[in-house]
C-alpha cells in the first residue's frame, strides 16, 4: 500500500488531498447563549424542553416531536434496528424511520449530579463542536436508570474497522489524510477532544460517492484560549497507537504516513517539529496502549525513521 497513488507513467505520484476541514466549535458569549437554550429552551422554538412523566425531553426543530417520540420508543414501534455497541456503561444502536437512519446512544447508570453526568456532557458537547453531524433530542428519565440521545448517522464505517485495509490505495490515503485534517483543524482553533482514537472517526462506505469523514463521539470537548502540547500530542498518540491485530504492520504505516501528511498540511507545524516530538509521541501512545506495544513499536520505529529523512523545508512525508 502507497501512501501517495501514482499518475500518469513519467510523472511524480500526486497525493490525494483531504478537503479542508469545516470542523469548529462555538465559543464565548455564542456558546453561552447557545447553552442555555439547549438546557432551557429558548423563545424562538429552536430549542424546546418538554416535561414527560417518566423523564425530561430536549429536543430541536430539527426534526419533529413525532418523530423523535417514534424513534426514542423504536423497539414498541417496531422500527427497524441494529446493535453497534454494547458495554456497561452505554449502548449505541441503528435506528431507521421512513428510510432514513439514525443512531441511539443510550446511557446507563447515571450520575445523581446532572452537571458531571455523561449525557449531559454528550447533549452539550454535540452543539459545541460543529462536526456536519446533527444532534437532535436528548431524553433522560427521572430514575436516572439511563438516558438516550438522538443523533444523525455519520457513517457506517469507521477507522478502526478493517475494511479500510480492504479499500484501494489511494482511498485509504484520502480517508487518512481527512483523519489528519480534522485533527489539525480542531489543534488550530485550540479545541480538545478527549478521545481521538480511530474508531471515532466515521465514514459511509458507498461505492458511488467519496468518503467524507466525521469525528464523532462527543462526551468531553473542551475549547482553551492555549491548547497545551501535552494534549496536542495526546491526540496524535490516541489515534496512532490504537492499532490491531488483524491489519498488516504495513497498511499501518502507509496509512498513518497519510494521517501525518494531512496533520502537516493543515496545522502550523514541521516535520523537524515533528522529530522533536515524536519520542514524547511514543511514550504517550506505550502509555496509552501497553498492551498493544508489540503492534506499535515496529510501526512507531519506522514513522520515527521517516520523519528523520525529512529536510527542513519538507512538509510532506515520504511514502
Amino acid at each position: 500500500m502507497s501512501a501517495s497513488p501514482t499518475t500518469s507513467p513519467g510523472q511524480p505520484p500526486q497525493p490525494v488531498l483531504a478537503p479542508n476541514p469545516t470542523i469548529s466549535a462555538f465559543t464565548g458569549k455564542a456558546w453561552r447563549q447557545l447553552r442555555r437554550a439547549l438546557l432551557q429552551g429558548s423563545p424562538d422554538g429552536n430549542c424546546r424542553v418538554e416535561k414527560l412523566p417518566d423523564g425530561i425531553l430536549r429536543y430541536t426543530a430539527q426534526l419533529s416531536r413525532e418523530d423523535v417520540i417514534s424513534i426514542l420508543n423504536a423497539e414498541a414501534n417496531a422500527l427497524p434496528q441494529a446493535t453497534i455497541k454494547i458495554d456497561r456503561k452505554r449502548s449505541i444502536h441503528r435506528v431507521w424511520l421512513r428510510d432514513q437512519s439514525f443512531v441511539l446512544k443510550t446511557y446507563h447508570h447515571l450520575h445523581r449530579w446532572l452537571a458531571v453526568s455523561p449525557d449531559r456532557k454528550s447533549w452539550l458537547g454535540a452543539h459545541r463542536l460543529n462536526n456536519n453531524v446533527p444532534c437532535y433530542a436528548w431524553f433522560r428519565k427521572h430514575d436516572r436508570s439511563s438516558a438516550t440521545i438522538i443523533y444523525g448517522d455519520a457513517g457506517n464505517r469507521d477507522l478502526y474497522m478493517p475494511e479500510w485495509s480492504h479499500n484501494p490505495d489511494t482511498t485509504t490515503t484520502a480517508l487518512f489524510r481527512q483523519a489528519g485534517g480534522i485533527l489539525a483543524a480542531l489543534h488550530r482553533q485550540n479545541i480538545f477532544h478527549a478521545d481521538t482514537k480511530p474508531g471515532n472517526f466515521v465514514y459511509m462506505d458507498s461505492p458511488t460517492t467519496n468518503s467524507t469523514l466525521h469525528l464523532i463521539d462527543t462526551d468531553d470537548v473542551r475549547c482553551y484560549w492555549h491548547l497545551s502540547t501535552r494534549r496536542r500530542l495526546k491526540n496524535l498518540a490516541q489515534f496512532m497507537g490504537c492499532t490491531r491485530e488483524d491489519i498488516p504492520g504495513e497498511a499501518y504505516l502507509a496509512a498513518l504516513t497519510a494521517f501525518l501528511n494531512g496533520y502537516m498540511q493543515y496545522y502550523p507545524t514541521t516535520a523537524t517539529v515533528l522529530v522533536a516530538q515524536f519520542p514524547a509521541i511514543a511514550d504517550a501512545i506505550a502509555a496509552l496502549y501497553p498492551e498493544r506495544h508489540h503492534l506499535n513499536h515496529p510501526i512507531v520505529s519506522l514513522l520515527a525513521k521517516r520523519l528523520q529523512a525529512y529536510q527542513p523545508d519538507i512538509t510532506t512525508l515520504p511514502s
